[in-house]
């Protein structure tokens, strides 16, 4: 069976954070005369892509006195972030071949609501690049859920016997446990909290992830 690598999308494949942050200066721009203030609380509210848009946009609505609805918001973000997130660079482009030509099957594993994740996807060109993409909005199942692993290696026509999780989120790496297979945790400039629970490996960055593939036990 063909070896499986199994990677998350947002802040592992794309730069969700940077987007995040031009977007935010764009709307302090917008909303708050360009006040710094209004960017450091459009991250914090965000909670790094965690929370629900639709929530986001309610409080966000109110903080500024907006007067699109709820759902205009949340469909111009989708939009905007799409637009603002840099392409793949092509040296992970490159890597993703090489795994495919000597053998891998790739899937792209992501959580969040169909319209935003798989805009993303499509906007960049990603699905060329893997096997299959699943979406937890799509499917009704969510890291760190480890059905929705089985669903991408199902998908992938590969097993999880011999599969790896990249990811840089928390709910990534609990995944792979759950599904007792390797995992990868790209550090994004932070420690790892958790006492009771530690990656497999660390990585500062996707291709230093990418080149631990197969180097390690």
């Amino acid at each position: 069976m063909a070896p499986l690598l199994l990677i998350d999308l947002d802040n592992t494949l794309v730069d969700r954070e940077g987007a995040f942050l031009a977007w935010a200066r764009s709307k302090a721009d917008q909303w708050a005369h360009g006040d710094p203030r209004a960017v450091a609380y459009l991250v914090e509210q965000d909670d790094d892509g965690f929370r629900p848009r639709h929530e986001l946009f309610r409080v966000v609505r109110e903080q500024f006195d907006l007067r699109p609805s709820v759902e205009e918001l949340v469909t111009d973000f989708r939009r905007e972030l799409r637009e603002a997130l840099p392409a793949v660079p092509e040296e992970v482009i490159d890597r993703l071949r090489a795994l495919r030509a000597a053998g891998w099957k790739i899937a792209v594993v992501t959580n969040g609501d169909q319209l935003g994740q798989a805009g993303k996807i499509d906007h960049l060109g990603l699905a060329q690049h893997v096997d299959a993409c699943c979406i937890s909005g799509e499917l009704g199942v969510r890291k760190p859920d480890p059905r929705i692993l089985e669903i991408a290696a199902a998908r992938c026509g590969a097993e999880l016997t011999d599969a790896w999780m990249v990811g840089d989120a928390e709910a990534d790496i609990m995944a792979a446990h759950r599904a007792r297979i390797p995992s990868i945790w790209l550090r994004r400039r932070r420690n790892w909290r958790r006492s009771d629970l530690t990656p497999g490996h660390v990585a500062d960055g996707l291709l230093e992830a990418l080149s631990l593939l197969g180097k390690v036990p």
